[in-house]
């Protein structure tokens, strides 16, 4: 019996990383023209090159943000809704977190970053190093289908562009510039990458809340190693500690959303409140 084939997706971006003011057109466009992708004049409408714009398409569905339909064309997902009824311009760090947690959690359409967030966790490694882990990791993850080295080299080189930048450097008025950088969780030091914590005042407790919305779709309880540990966990995704971690759920304890149960070594999450993704974004934006 033939296996199934696994989905995975390099280099969908053009080679073009994520910039500045994108993701806010890409909502604007296909909110008024949802057939934009299809017309030839898309260039024009969003004011880049046609290969941009097919970058632009892979990262609105990359991020989450739509799905297309044959006879409908791009459609704005429930969390494209959201966003760009709250937050089009992309200017709250929570909206920047939100999405990235989307995309390093995509594996078939984002199959590097993934990785990278979730399997690959040494600390000063230059490109070469980070392309035999990824590679790797892909290869266990594909199950003998082949994929492009390059588009992997390609794949990491946009990843680590959006997310760290070279400080000395930089403009703030470069539209080049990924708004994933402020984020502050890869460092660059000499061609050396390194996740890093990020500034514990960039992350509130709501970020957390989404999480918990998302791990606890369907139960009321889960365990607090679940959610701090392992693929897709707080940790991953955030890159905290596991003391910041902690003490941001004992902060949705003391509001009621959750409660946090550390007696006889049990170390669970009981859920308080019913919360969804959807409503967490939308209780943070209305507040």
């Amino acid at each position: 019996m033939a296996q199934n084939k696994i989905k995975f997706r390099l280099q969908g971006h053009e080679k073009f990383a994520l910039r500045e003011g994108w993701l806010s057109k890409g909502l604007t466009v296909i909110k008024e023209d949802p057939m934009v992708f299809r017309s030839k004049i898309a260039p024009d409408i969003f004011g880049i090159g046609n290969n941009m714009v097919k970058s632009l398409r892979y990262w609105m569905k990359a991020f989450g943000l739509m799905r297309e339909e044959n006879e409908c064309g791009a459609i704005l997902t429930s969390l494209g809704e959201i966003i760009y009824d709250n937050d089009v311009y992309i200017e709250d760090i929570f909206t920047v977190w939100t999405l990235h947690s989307y995309i390093a959690k995509n594996i078939e359409e984002a199959t590097t970053w993934y990785m990278y967030f979730n399997r690959c966790d040494a600390r000063d490694l230059n490109k070469e190093q980070i392309e035999l882990i990824i590679g790797r990791e892909i290869s266990k993850y594909v199950n003998g289908q082949t994929f492009s080295e390059q588009s992997l080299k390609n794949d990491i080189d946009v990843l680590l562009n959006m997310y760290s930048r070279n400080r000395e450097v930089s403009d703030p008025e470069d539209k080049n510039i990924s708004p994933f950088s402020q984020l502050d969780i890869i460092k660059n030091i000499d061609g050396l990458y390194t996740k890093n914590h990020p500034d514990r005042r960039k992350i509130n407790a709501w970020n957390i809340l989404y999480e918990l919305a998302v791990i606890m779709d369907g139960i009321d309880s889960v365990s607090i190693e679940k959610v701090t540990n392992g693929e897709k966990s707080i940790s991953s995704i955030y890159h905290l500690t596991n003391v910041v971690v902690n003490q941001l759920l004992d902060n949705l304890d003391s509001l009621g959303y959750i409660h946090v149960d550390r007696t006889a070594g049990l170390d669970m999450i009981y859920r308080m409140k019913d919360f969804t993704p959807e409503s967490v974004m939308r209780d943070y934006y209305k507040k």
